[in-house]
């Protein structure tokens, strides 16, 4: 498992908000952008090295996704 995978789970595991569908999405949708991430070339990321910029390349990625 790669390390801002497993970070998030620990989050989610700890922060048991919501629902059981709200934990799930929250869950599935960490796991997505930890994955995207990885296969952008961010490897080796922290949780808590997360930055503004890592969330513009995203969302730039997922506007180039929908067009």
């Amino acid at each position: 498992m790669k390390d801002l995978n497993y970070q998030f789970m620990k989050l989610c595991r700890a922060n048991l908000d919501g629902s059981f569908s709200t934990q799930a999405n929250r869950r599935r949708i960490l796991d997505q952008i930890a994955n995207q991430l990885h296969e952008l070339g961010y490897k080796h990321m922290q949780a808590k090295s997360l930055k503004p910029k890592h969330v513009n390349v995203l969302v730039s990625r997922n506007r180039q996704n929908c067009k």
